[in-house]
């Protein structure tokens, strides 16, 4: 009897042992997260770089000073300062937000993939809350890893002033790639303690999330700190980016707004609390990277057609009705032609070949393609001149929408990686299934081929051919054969340089 009541006390105490929350020790000090299932583990709020506030308010991202005793990791941090929009929740925030979340499926394994996803939010909003919200989700449990970090988003990210270059030596302004990128070189020196390999890095994001991708592949200031990447409806050709002098321009309106001109402005700017950066860029986020020779040394597309982007694996595409973001970037008609010369009444020939359109269904259709579309298409055939590319159209719209929905909206296709799954029908959560297939081959190894995934060809320069991501997926030759090429020209003309056709 006292042997079965040993035995016993020593399950109990190993059931306990098991499900106590499980601490890592990090170079910067030891963080205490919170058990899963089995041997997964969450790490929620983790600092990687020291509070931007004060003297390093608009500077590059430094390192956190390191801690002493054991750090509680089970809560997520705060985000980033932002204005509230639309339904989005209020989410606690602070500029003291470079904090990043680590989910992994087995603390105790070793050489993991790992997937670095970035958020999106049109660089105004959104937190590291984004996919790490979903906890063990399918994907991860397929053997990957997830890190999710914060990086600072709107005036406090995107800021280019004569008195910061002044004061750096040198161009600047992209506070939010420089997050991005100590992030990531966190990940280089700690992901190893939490089961992965700093080689395995695949780096994700859809929106300002995906146009983060192209920025980290364009900047040669991250090479070496990924091994692949995959950009979600991120834009690349066209409105990107902004040279350094118009950054500065709108840099010099910004200050003005906020009541700073003059001598001191620096100084006066960086006393100003964070609820007045916020109320001095009022209307539609106008928000992206900035060509400062430094973090970027030419337009991203401008990187991607000369081959000096990281020669890394890349899945590139979007999705079907991007034009249901446009109400946020207030991209209507009369912003399409004034500020990027696109007549609609010009293009209605050329988008009416197959039959005619409303005014309505023109836009969208017109909004969809510029920014979207062509640049997934664009940027991928770019990059397929120096290492491999899968390019993808989501255009699955679940089957009780399809009566009223125009297409897929912009980032429908996350879901089915990460969840939760809008679709809890059979054909969408196969759908589902496939999709985290490929993109956990992808992860895994470079190649989204594999077992019981879609077959899915590589990217020819010179041919837009996607997977045609709807309830059965396939390749689309010749893929927008009719209005692609004018996209291409515009471009072209714009940029001086030419696509590989």
């Amino acid at each position: 009897m006292r042997a079965r009541r040993i035995a016993a006390g020593l399950g109990l105490a190993a059931l306990l042992c098991a499900n106590a929350a499980p601490v890592v020790k990090t170079d910067a000090g030891r963080v205490r997260g919170e058990a899963l299932e089995g041997n997964a583990a969450a790490f929620r709020g983790i600092p990687f770089g020291a509070a931007p506030v004060g003297p390093l308010r608009w500077r590059d991202a430094k390192r956190v000073k390191p801690w002493r005793g054991v750090r509680a990791a089970d809560k997520f941090g705060p985000a980033c300062p932002q204005r509230a929009e639309g339904n989005r929740p209020v989410l606690a925030q602070g500029e003291d937000c470079l904090n990043l979340n680590v989910i992994t499926p087995d603390l105790k394994a070793k050489g993991l993939p790992v997937l670095v996803s970035i958020h999106g939010g049109a660089y105004a909003f959104g937190s590291n809350r984004f996919v790490a919200d979903q906890g063990l989700s399918p994907l991860l449990k397929q053997g990957i890893i997830l890190v999710a970090p914060n990086y600072r988003v709107g005036r406090f990210g995107f800021f280019a002033h004569p008195a910061l270059t002044a004061e750096a030596g040198r161009g600047t302004g992209n506070f939010w790639l420089s997050d991005q990128a100590l992030a990531l070189n966190w990940v280089k020196r700690n992901i190893a303690r939490f089961g992965g390999d700093p080689k395995k890095v695949t780096i994700l994001g859809c929106s300002a999330g995906g146009s983060s991708v192209n920025a980290l592949m364009a900047s040669p200031q991250t090479r070496g700190l990924f091994a692949r990447a995959s950009a979600h409806s991120g834009g690349g050709l066209f409105n990107a980016n902004r040279p350094l002098a118009k950054a500065e321009e709108q840099g010099l309106a910004f200050a003005k707004r906020a009541g700073v001109e003059g001598r001191g402005a620096l100084a006066r700017l960086r006393a100003l609390g964070a609820d007045a950066i916020l109320a001095a860029d009022p209307g539609p986020p106008d928000y992206g990277a900035i060509v400062d020779g430094h973090w970027l040394p030419a337009p991203l597309s401008h990187v991607f057609a000369q081959g000096k982007q990281a020669a890394v694996p890349y899945i590139v595409g979007s999705t079907s009705n991007e034009a249901s973001v446009f109400g946020l970037m207030g991209f209507d008609a009369a912003v399409l032609k004034s500020r990027f010369g696109v007549d609609l009444a010009a293009l209605r020939p050329l988008y009416e070949k197959a039959g005619p359109l409303s005014d309505a269904e023109l836009l969208r259709r017109v909004q969809t393609d510029f920014i979207f579309t062509s640049a997934a298409m664009g940027m991928g055939e770019l990059a397929a001149a120096k290492a491999p590319v899968w390019t993808y159209h989501f255009a699955h719209v679940p089957a009780d929408q399809r009566a009223t929905a125009a297409g897929a909206s912009h980032c429908a296709d996350m879901p089915y990686l990460f969840g939760p799954l809008p679709d809890e029908s059979a054909e969408g959560r196969a759908l589902a299934t496939q999709m985290q297939t490929s993109w956990g081959h992808f992860i895994r190894t470079g190649n989204p081929n594999g077992a019981s995934a879609p077959p899915w060809a590589p990217t020819q320069p010179g041919r837009a051919s996607p997977l045609l991501i709807t309830a059965q997926p396939a390749m689309a030759t010749d893929f927008m054969a009719a209005t692609l090429p004018y996209w291409y020209s515009k471009w072209q003309a714009e940029s001086g340089m030419r696509m590989r056709r």
